[in-house]
């Protein structure tokens, strides 16, 4: 991938949020559906994070593909006041295992707008460092993963399961050896090697 852009912004919504409990909003779980069908062959990752009326949207890709996806979303009506916050060249993904992640405000990002004096999740009003801690807490959040359990992930993900079976390899070794190490004990005391 040659010019690699990170382009960050913030929005107000234009519809009253409908979700309730651990519920998606209906038109929020049709943006990330939206999303993740059109990123993934564009090859643009990101984050979307929505509360208290707003987004706030990292866009990660080529520069000319991430630039025509935000001129069309200047035009979206699902959102207002779109405001540029951040907008630079970078050498890697953030977001790399994300064709769009989503996440609501919660605990760990009240915390940070606690820290910052600010009493609701405002995208607008935050500062450059505002911007970059927030976008560290949601890469966090979203690339510290367990593997999942060898033979239930999903296809489509052999960098992840190489990495996985990468991970899980030194348990795996030990647990064998251990389970043979056992076997040939058991023998020898059964008398039978």
């Amino acid at each position: 991938m040659g010019d690699l852009l990170r382009l960050v912004y913030a929005s107000r919504i234009n519809f009253e949020p409908s979700a309730t409990g651990d519920q998606m909003d209906p038109v929020v779980a049709d943006i990330l559906r939206q999303s993740r069908r059109n990123n993934e062959p564009r090859e643009i990752g990101g984050v979307l994070c929505c509360g208290d009326g707003y987004f706030f949207q990292c866009l990660e890709g080529e520069r000319s593909v991430v630039e025509n996806l935000y001129d069309r979303l200047l035009r979206d009506d699902r959102h207002r006041d779109v405001t540029l916050l951040s907008k630079r060249p970078v050498r890697q993904r953030m977001f790399q295992l994300w064709s769009m992640k989503f996440m609501n405000v919660d605990r760990r990002i009240r915390r940070m707008l606690e820290v910052d004096r600010l009493e609701a999740f405002e995208p607008h009003q935050f500062s450059d460092l505002m911007v970059d801690r927030l976008l560290e807490e949601l890469r966090d959040a979203s690339e510290r993963r367990r593997p999942a359990p060898l033979g239930r992930q999903r296809s489509g993900t052999g960098a992840r399961q190489a990495g996985a079976t990468r991970e899980l390899m030194p348990g795996l070794m030990f647990a064998t050896a251990a389970g043979v190490t056992a076997i040939v004990i058991g023998l020898m005391l059964a008398g039978l090697v």
